[in-house]
């Protein structure tokens, strides 16, 4: 299990690594796009041209449930929009937390 400082280091370092690679969000292809369980670990990293529209907390271990905090997957997937873009914003051992993006200027 990692501690605090092991988590924020890792989260820090993708930030970096996103920064400078100027990496883009994953952008959903339909409504509930599966393919967004591939988006990047960008950290707290704001691409350019997008901006942040909504949070979520979501269990990456497959094994949560829907009376818990965070969301399952399939939850989660039911909030996926077309054209958002979607990434890692921090990762702990068992949860997520996913920016979701639109493009500046508010167009999906």
């Amino acid at each position: 299990m990692m501690d605090e400082r092991q988590l924020a280091a890792e989260n820090d370092e993708h930030y970096r690594k996103a920064r400078k690679l100027k990496a883009q969000p994953y952008v959903a292809k339909e409504d509930g796009d599966e393919g967004v369980v591939k988006m990047p670990h960008l950290g707290c990293y704001k691409p350019e041209g997008w901006e942040v529209s909504n949070k979520f907390f979501v269990d990456s271990s497959g094994f949560g449930s829907d009376s818990e905090p965070a969301m399952t997957l399939g939850r989660f997937l039911s909030h996926v929009k077309k054209g958002r873009g979607y990434c890692l914003l921090s990762a702990g051992q068992f949860q997520v937390y996913v920016h979701e993006f639109i493009r500046e200027g508010g167009a999906a």
